[in-house]
């Protein structure tokens, strides 16, 4: 669950199926069956509805709607949320005759390209579908607002997001020397799928006093001789697999470089959980676990020296 949940938030969303894959050609095909049957255009939408009903298609959305409060208002998610006795609707395609089943006020769903054909067909089933953005701190928070807002809970969502920024404004450490950090979302056959920047987990990395090891696109596949020519300091993953499900069976596998800074003085960590590599306020409890890997990665690099 964990790595097919660290997939739907990162890796899947970089890597775009096209716009006429077989799910999305279901997708619609679908639609059009529905419509023929008379199942299409649900009851008219008022977004200013007291107590809207919500289908959430992201887990981090539906994190969002819990935090703020809202999880009366969730009638649909995928199986990959965290809502105990919601109804499912489907995993990475939802299937547009369960979400239609529960009658949505509101499909939630995130801005990612390889969902963009989906939302497209339910926006043609007369549901109302609002896309919204998940890849930085910025995108986090402003989505966190828009969702409280939709659901009448604004304080609520202003309470989440202070927690958040007074936990990172606490765990960031001044005047720290740099930790180069490579941040693994996937480990391929001569390959690391990592992130060049620009997200909420190399913004969490720059925050704590780390370097992001790499330049580049969001989600980057790069080859291990340039993760040996960026000499990283610490190796994180981002969030266990089935491949990769501790800390020691990650530096089993990186001990084949024993040249590389982080395996000579055993800064090679998986993150525990899926916290981080999700976005939402509820990276405010992820900040003090994330800032402690970084700290030790620095303090073994000043009691070791050079490697």
């Amino acid at each position: 669950m964990t790595h097919e949940l660290a997939r739907w938030e990162i890796v899947a969303r970089e890597r775009a199926r096209g716009p006429r894959s077989i799910a999305s050609r279901n997708c619609v095909a679908t639609l059009f069956v529905l419509v023929a049957l008379g199942c299409g255009r649900p009851a008219e939408v008022a977004g200013t509805q007291a107590a809207p009903r919500v289908v959430s298609l992201a887990p981090s959305l539906t994190a969002i709607v819990r935090a703020v409060g809202g999880d009366a208002h969730l009638v649909g998610v995928t199986a990959y949320c965290d809502a105990p006795g919601v109804a499912v609707v489907g995993d990475f395609s939802p299937r547009p005759e369960a979400v239609l089943a529960q009658r949505p006020d509101i499909v939630l769903m995130a801005g990612y390209e390889t969902q963009a054909a989906t939302a497209s067909a339910l926006t043609g089933l007369g549901l109302v579908v609002k896309t919204l953005p998940l890849v930085t701190l910025a995108d986090m928070h402003a989505t966190t607002r828009a969702v409280a807002a939709l659901l009448g809970r604004e304080a609520a969502g202003e309470a989440v997001l202070a927690a958040f920024d007074e936990a990172l404004a606490k765990a960031r450490p001044s005047d720290a020397q740099v930790v180069k950090v490579l941040l693994v979302y996937d480990v391929q056959p001569g390959f690391v799928i990592t992130t060049g920047g620009g997200d909420h987990l190399s913004e969490l990395v720059l925050a704590l006093a780390g370097k992001n090891l790499i330049d580049g696109p969001v989600t980057a596949r790069i080859g291990l001789e340039r993760v040996l020519e960026g000499a990283p300091d610490l190796i994180l993953h981002v969030a266990p697999d089935v491949h990769f499900p501790d800390s020691a069976s990650a530096m089993k596998h990186w001990a084949t470089w024993p040249e590389l800074p982080a395996v000579k003085r055993g800064q090679v960590v998986v993150y525990p959980d899926d916290g981080f590599a999700r976005n939402g306020p509820h990276l405010a409890t992820v900040v003090p676990r994330l800032g402690a890997i970084i700290a030790h990665a620095r303090a073994v690099m000043g009691s070791s020296g050079p490697p």
